[in-house]
């Protein structure tokens, strides 16, 4: 079956890049992980973008698979790694479970050495303070030696020894000082505190090293079926620039001329993109345009009369309507501006696109379109001032 594959003649699809890649075909793939237009190229898109990445044939690549899966499709039933993979599962859990279960044992002993030193200090306080009061009657019952009992009086005598001073050799001092014992009790309750906030601190990276091992399993869910948009080359205006197909920036001061650059390819379905502000100086435009009204303009943005060519939210809090006077230069949007993202959601079927910054709590804002049965529509980004840049996200999750 691989042979038969490397020898059939397939139908490619063409690359919907425009310029260049008019007209290519999908027939290679590029294989390189870290690459985030892996997938399927054209020949351009090789040479202009993925010339050191790792690219083969498409049918070498459906030759190498048809092979690859016939070997190892008997080896593991799906069923047999859920079920291993549920186990391997309850393995990690059980284990962190019985380290917690010891960790509140020793912390439960901690708590209990905190109260008996709580409960002790205090004691002594009280028989220092008590020592204090009857300290008189205590010195003359064992002068007089009026005691009986040789155990009440070494407890007696030792109480009064607890609260002398020697601080100069062969001279005894009384130093009754409650003060001084709690302020050693405060001090070492300090340091047990200070070592509490480093075991935190120990515990946090020691998780952090035992969650690194699965960490490249934890990252999101990349949809491979998300439109890879991009910055055209040809559908803008002279004066942007485009930087790695993801990036458009401004470079001369406008008025309503140069303003407008579209992104490839155009929409055939209900979808979503994002876009990022990298710097704003004092409009940026984000939203839909109708691709041969705006062509046919030049690009130009001629916002004050209707059938302009787009549907956008600008910086501004404005919101501008190719069709409907009621929605067209007014403020109804939200207003955006440098490291904003702001994605834009397009609904086909109700003919509809809504506006939302990802760093906002504002509700998202909207506008109806309509396509004229000749045109097409397209994402596009309006730059006003120079130096206004404005990025494509691929992941904005």
């Amino acid at each position: 079956m691989s042979e038969d594959i490397k020898s059939r003649v397939m139908n490619y699809l063409n690359c919907p890049y425009g310029d260049m890649h008019e007209g290519e075909q999908l027939n290679f793939v590029c294989l390189e992980t870290t690459c985030k237009e892996m997938g399927l190229i054209c020949p351009v898109c090789r040479t202009q973008k993925h010339s050191k990445h790792k690219v083969i044939p498409l049918k070498i690549f459906l030759a190498d698979i048809y092979t690859n899966v016939n070997a190892k499709q008997n080896q593991n039933s799906l069923e047999s790694l859920l079920e291993q993979l549920d186990q391997v599962r309850l393995k990690m859990l059980s284990s962190l479970k019985d380290i917690v279960q010891k960790m509140v044992l020793q912390i439960k002993l901690l708590e209990d050495q905190i109260n008996l030193s709580h409960k002790n200090t205090k004691q002594r306080l009280l028989e220092q303070n008590q020592t204090q009061m009857n300290f008189p009657q205590l010195f003359q019952q064992i002068l007089n030696t009026q005691y009986k009992n040789v155990d009440l009086l070494k407890q007696d005598v030792r109480k009064i020894i607890e609260n002398v001073s020697q601080q100069q050799p062969g001279k005894i001092e009384i130093d009754f000082k409650p003060q001084k014992l709690f302020d050693s009790y405060s001090k070492a309750s300090q340091e047990a505190i200070n070592q509490l906030q480093m075991l935190l601190t120990s515990f946090k990276q020691s998780t952090q090293k035992i969650s690194k091992p699965i960490e490249k399993f934890t990252l999101p869910i990349i949809n491979h079926n998300q439109i890879n948009f991009i910055f055209s080359q040809t559908m803008k205006s002279t004066t942007i620039n485009v930087q790695d197909f993801k990036i458009a920036t401004q470079s001369v001061q406008q008025n309503i001329e140069n303003r407008f650059i579209l992104i490839e390819p155009s929409i055939q379905d209900s979808c979503k993109i994002a876009f990022k502000i990298l710097h704003l100086t004092n409009f940026i435009g984000l939203g839909i345009a109708l691709k041969n009204v705006l062509q046919g303009k030049n690009l130009r943005f001629d916002y004050q009369a209707m059938g302009h060519g787009s549907y956008m939210a600008s910086s501004n809090d404005h919101v501008w309507s190719h069709n409907k006077k009621e929605e067209n230069m007014i403020s109804k949007s939200f207003p955006f501006g440098t490291g904003d993202i702001i994605i834009i959601d397009v609904n086909l079927e109700n003919k509809i696109v809504k506006f939302k910054n990802k760093n906002s709590l504002n509700e998202p804002i909207s506008l109806a379109f309509d396509i004229p049965e000749n045109d097409e529509i397209v994402f596009c980004v309006n730059l006003g001032s120079a130096g206004e840049r404005v990025e494509i996200l691929d992941d904005w999750e």
